[in-house]
């Protein structure tokens, strides 16, 4: 409401000097008692703002003025005009000693209602305009503000599903594992796997309400769920894990590079009957993190669509959400052969500490 008067008082303010020069020019009266007597009849809507805003709040109630809510308001508006020129009698009256010059209250009453009836019904339209626009510029704003709110719950409800899609395969294909480790009476490493595959569903239950952990927690996560492939496989698995020691804090998706070790050793690994290598690396590059995976299997099968299994494809559709258009993932041939699967995401430090530090690898 202050801010309201002080608005009203300076627009006053502004068309009031007008006034004031043109009677100082003209010898009439002194410039600040011109300008005194020409803020009068502003100072009294500012003593009717208070009503005026109640009247238009209950007359409008926050919706879109419709033509039957401007035929109230404008009705109501002569009420308004009438009781502003008699509170401006009132004042003019006493700072003009109508009595003493014989003026009667009222006829000048009378003559002040068709000197200024017009121009205070004009003042009357432009407080109910100012009204509208704002309260227009209110409700605008009000919807960007619902909009917004909604996308991002579309959008976390769509990280969700992904997640919720994510989870169940990486624990099927785990599982699988174990079951070959069973199969093959390898029992003890079976056991040892299981213990492993404990702590990785533990770490993911216990970040499912969280979309992102820093990159350190998930080479972790990448460490335990390759040492269960490393039970399967023996020797004929290697891999190493080369992150930038200032990459260790930053955030990352959850099981962003769990997948994309998984695909490579489905498609690289276990298709050589040599030793084959999985190569991790963390990399800064100016306000980017970049993530790389790459194997030495026989690379992409020439005609082959990239990027349409579960890992590629929902790493892809997560960092989309997360982030937009900008970053994502890139899926090409490695120099030397094999398979190359590189992420790109904004680098967003941490305040938590890193679970690690320097550069850790694995032969």
């Amino acid at each position: 409401m202050r801010k309201a008067w002080l608005l009203g008082m300076g627009l006053g303010l502004l068309a009031a000097l007008p006034q004031a020069l043109t009677a100082q020019v003209r010898g009439q009266q002194g410039f600040f008692l011109a300008l005194a007597m020409a803020l009068v009849p502003y100072s009294v809507w500012a003593l009717l703002a208070t009503l005026l805003l109640a009247t238009f709040r209950r007359v409008s109630r926050d919706a879109p003025l419709e033509a039957r809510t401007w035929g109230w308001l404008i009705a109501l508006g002569g009420g308004f005009v009438l009781a502003h020129a008699v509170l401006l009698a009132m004042g003019l009256s006493a700072l003009e000693s109508w009595s003493a010059r014989g003026l009667s209250f009222t006829e000048g009453l009378r003559r002040l209602l068709l000197e200024r009836g017009v121009l205070g019904a004009f003042e009357y339209l432009l407080f109910l305009a100012a009204w509208a626009t704002l309260g227009a510029f209110r409700r605008a704003r009000e919807r960007e503000l619902s909009e917004a709110r909604l996308a991002a719950r579309l959008a976390e409800a769509r990280l969700e599903a992904l997640r919720a899609q994510l989870d169940p395969h990486f624990l099927f294909n785990t599982l699988n594992g174990v079951v070959s480790l069973v199969r093959q009476t390898r029992n003890a490493e079976a056991e040892d796997a299981l213990v492993e595959l404990g702590a990785l569903l533990r770490a993911s239950l216990e970040g499912r309400h969280e979309h992102s952990i820093t990159l350190s927690e998930e080479l972790d996560l990448v460490r335990r769920y390759l040492g269960i492939e490393r039970l399967r496989f023996g020797s004929r698995l290697g891999f190493h894990l080369d992150p930038e020691p200032e990459t260790l804090g930053a955030r990352v998706p959850m099981l962003i590079l769990q997948p994309l070790v998984e695909n490579a050793i489905k498609h690289g690994t276990s298709r050589r009957a040599a030793r084959g290598n999985i190569w991790v690396r963390c990399m800064r590059r100016g306000e980017r993190l970049v993530l790389e995976v790459r194997d030495d299997g026989p690379g992409l099968r020439p005609g082959s669509a990239p990027g349409t299994g579960i890992g590629v494809a929902n790493t892809q559709e997560r960092i989309l959400q997360l982030h937009g258009e900008g970053y994502g993932v890139t899926l090409q041939d490695a120099p030397g052969g094999g398979a190359l699967v590189r992420v790109e995401l904004p680098f967003q430090v941490s305040t938590a500490e890193p679970l690690q530090q320097g550069r850790a690898a694995h032969g």
